[in-house]
């Protein structure tokens, strides 16, 4: 690595760049003076090209405010070696970036960790690899909180469920990894432990029921009471896209970033955003348990969620000193977010499907 030319910050590389954060970022990044491309992974389907999948995407959350003369959509797949570009096209691509972006990941939380590990674990070594390709790249990689559900090695040993799942076993192994690299200077590495990432501070547009927290709260609005503590901490898209650009340009980028409103807030707010009484967690699990499906309560309330915030929100936020955290007015962006998201009544006498 040593003997590699220094990382620029002129080329960046998006991979999961057709998700929610991904196209958020691919924008934020096209708007950066300094950036003259970015990259962007996208598999192509039989219906639609890389450069169709991105536009849908971000038609889909209303990014409006990128420069499209910036960004190249590449038809290649993160989790196979050279990204499955030609060798030729995998090499020019090595000697061309210096920033590197990784959002893309499985979402599925019903596999175990072993059914992940080829694409998402060995796919981050062959991200590692291609940053220690032709030059050197900086190479920010987006983590979940959830990481610090497994505090333990008691916390191992659990039978896979909805929260203690395969997927965030993959991303402590991939935040373990990361740490090791950063403190020993092997590579540039930045971890994000992202908490959940919500819509825009200006359109409020995220994967809605698809979130775990979404259809917590979709229980809570269908039941009428939801459990008395504090709110799951969140980082609005268009804030956290800023802050991964923002760092990765740094002539000296931080090795781990904590994103999260910096002013808590507490379930009560959402309470009166919905019209909802308050109870502890033990009145709300037992309602839900009475009221919903057996199979939607075994999967988002396999656990005690009240516990889980405390756990992930228990680590102290890691910023730069000159972020700017004026963005944070919880009650509006709640009530922006919650009047976003499709709820149905999930109460087993209205009808609702299954989970």
């Amino acid at each position: 690595m040593a003997g590699l030319p220094a990382a620029g910050s002129e080329v960046a590389l998006v991979l999961g760049g057709n998700g929610f954060v991904g196209a958020h970022l691919v924008a934020r990044l096209s708007r950066e003076p300094g950036i003259r491309t970015v990259f962007v992974i996208v598999r192509a389907t039989a219906e639609h090209t890389p450069e169709q999948r991105l536009a849908q995407t971000l038609d889909q959350y209303r990014v409006a405010d990128f420069d499209r003369g910036k960004i190249e959509a590449l038809d290649a797949d993160p989790t196979k070696t050279c990204f499955g570009l030609p060798p030729r096209r995998y090499e020019v691509l090595a000697e061309k970036v210096d920033l590197v972006f990784t959002c893309a990941s499985s979402t599925d939380y019903t596999v175990g960790y072993l059914d992940l590990r080829d694409a998402w674990v060995k796919g981050l070594l062959r991200v590692l690899q291609f940053a220690g390709e032709a030059r050197r790249k900086h190479v920010t990689y987006l983590g979940s909180v959830g990481s610090y559900f497994y505090r333990r090695p008691a916390d191992f040993l659990r039978p896979d469920s909805w929260w203690y799942s395969g997927y965030v076993q993959m991303k402590w192994v991939n935040s373990r990894l990361l740490g090791w690299l950063a403190r020993d200077g092997a590579f540039s590495v930045t971890l994000c432990e992202a908490p959940y990432v919500l819509g825009s501070t200006t359109v409020g547009l995220d994967p809605g029921r698809y979130y775990s927290w979404w259809r917590i709260i979709e229980i809570a609005r269908s039941i009428g009471v939801i459990w008395d503590g504090p709110g799951m901490g969140y980082i609005p898209v268009d804030v956290l896209a800023d802050l991964l650009t923002t760092n990765a340009i740094r002539h000296s980028p931080l090795p781990r970033l904590l994103p999260r409103n910096p002013t808590p807030y507490d379930n009560q707010l959402l309470a009166d955003l919905l019209g909802l009484r308050t109870a502890d967690w033990t009145e709300f699990k037992a309602e839900a348990t009475r009221l919903v499906h057996p199979d939607r309560v075994r999967t988002v309330l396999a656990e005690n969620i009240d516990e889980l915030i405390r756990v992930t929100n228990a680590p102290p936020d890691v910023l730069p000193a000159d972020h700017d955290s004026s963005w944070c007015d919880n009650r509006r962006l709640m009530q922006m977010y919650l009047g976003n998201v499709e709820f149905r009544d999930v109460r087993t006498e209205a009808g609702a499907p299954h989970v």
